[in-house]
């Protein structure tokens, strides 16, 4: 039954094809497109190539350019600026191929559906340089867009101000381009709207409302006398002051420190290097890293980060130093609550004085305690010099104990009851040894015997 049906069709075809013949080779044969064929709904049939082109050229409206809406403002793409036109012969030369692409049966099979009235309109496609609209659409971005501001908290006299947040804008630019995309292929030129996502800040007025109180405080002396050593200190303290933290976000000194650096405002004064006092760029700073850190610890904020220095600090007691070294020692510690903290650090006198400010909920009575574990006496190393009599010897240093130290953060009730106990770190300061310089250079004695008498 197929069979037949096959047979019948085939038949039919010839039939068809042969008392067509006179017009099959007087439209189909002759260079020109078949009947029924439309372009953008354009009747192109009959046509020659080049009559088509004609046709079209005068018969499709293209615009010069798309206008792009944005707050009553228009902007203006010119098509040409993005090489913008139609593959006009593409969809002729696909046009005439229609009734020729296939074999000889399936092209009278097709010939005779568009003989009886079976329309075929082929589309247009739009040619653009993507690159060339990427760059338009990044030059509008930058006339359009506007950066978040956060809302911004102030605290004088224990008091709180807050000054709202600004949300910014942005253009939503892949949107954009398929927005034009699409208008390019629909022909319809029509305005666009510009799509735009509005860009909420990471803090507002809301939020930072909830900082209403003192989580932690701590404060540190240091000798007014070292010039260099104090601009340190006020450069490091007004570059990590009035930071604002929010839940979950970490704090870290080098990063808002920077590089120590004379560009950046820092000095030469003294570091500690492996256990030495020595003059470096930037020293004293780990004077205010350490003010940082135990305010943090009061604070009852997570501690991610944080590292004594080789030799214990006068400022500060062992087991709660901080040493900090850009690109390589940092104290980092985390907002481990669900509001917001601010950090304020500033100098008044000769005090560092850093405050951490949140939420009531979050306060903690917090004691900060440290358990010398071992105290380690320095070796004596005996050197000898041939620079010194013999029978004498000088120190040459006097040394420095060791010490192994726990930190802990203790949580207390309103009451004053231990309720946890917090283990924080271990330091290790590294005893020096005592060095004493023996002598070693021999006594010797000339004789004259120039006036000798021998008896």
């Amino acid at each position: 039954m197929k069979r037949q049906k096959i047979y019948f069709l085939l038949i039919i075809s010839v039939l068809f094809y042969l008392g067509q013949s006179k017009e099959v080779y007087a439209i189909g044969e002759e260079g020109k497109i078949y009947k029924n064929i439309y372009i953008e709904n354009i009747d192109v049939s009959g046509l020659t190539k080049k009559e088509a082109i004609k046709k079209l050229n005068k018969e499709i409206y293209i615009s010069d350019k798309i206008n792009l809406i944005y707050d009553k403002n228009v902007y203006e793409l010119k098509l040409k600026d993005i090489n913008f036109n139609y593959k006009l012969e593409e969809a002729i030369n696909n046009a005439y191929e229609f009734t020729r692409k296939d074999n000889f049966l399936q092209n009278i099979k097709t010939k005779f559906n568009l003989s009886f009235g079976k329309r075929r309109n082929l589309n247009l496609e739009p040619v653009f340089n993507d690159e060339k609209l990427d760059l338009y659409i990044n030059n509008l971005c930058s006339n359009i867009n506007i950066e978040p501001k956060n809302a911004n908290i102030k605290v004088e006299k224990n008091q709180f101000s807050i000054t709202n947040e600004i949300n910014g804008i942005s253009v939503d630019s892949k949107k954009l381009f398929e927005l034009i995309k699409e208008e390019l292929i629909s022909k319809s030129y029509k305005d666009i709207q510009i799509p735009i996502n509005i860009i909420y800040p990471e803090y507002n007025h809301e939020n930072l409302s909830k900082i209403n109180t003192v989580l932690g405080r701590f404060e540190t002396e240091f000798n007014a006398k070292n010039l260099n050593r104090v601009n340190n200190i006020k450069v490091a303290v007004n570059n990590a002051s009035n930071i604002l933290l929010n839940s979950k976000k970490e704090f870290s000194f080098n990063e808002f420190i920077g590089k120590r650096s004379v560009d950046r405002g820092f000095k030469e004064a003294p570091v500690i290097v492996n256990g030495e006092l020595t003059s470096g760029m930037g020293g004293g700073i780990c004077q205010v890293s350490s003010t940082i850190y135990n305010s943090a610890l009061y604070a009852g904020l997570e501690i991610v980060q944080a590292r004594n220095h080789s030799i214990p600090s006068g400022y500060i007691p062992k087991g709660r130093d901080a040493a900090v070294s850009y690109g390589n020692i940092d104290l980092v510690f985390k907002n481990n609550y669900n509001n917001p903290v601010l950090i304020e650090n500033k100098v008044e006198g000769n005090k560092i004085i850093s405050t951490i400010y949140g939420n009531e909920s979050d306060k903690k009575q917090i004691d900060i305690d440290t358990d010398i574990l071992e105290t380690i006496e320095p070796n004596t190393k005996i050197k000898d010099s041939d620079a010194i009599d013999e029978g004498k010897s000088k120190v040459e240093s006097k040394g420095r104990k060791g010490y192994k130290v726990n930190t802990y953060r203790v949580y207390k009730n309103i009451d004053g009851q231990i309720e946890k106990k917090e283990f924080i770190n271990e330091s290790y300061y590294p005893p020096k040894d005592k060095v004493i310089i023996k002598g070693t250079k021999k006594n010797s004695y000339n004789i004259d015997t120039t006036n000798l008498k021998i008896i």
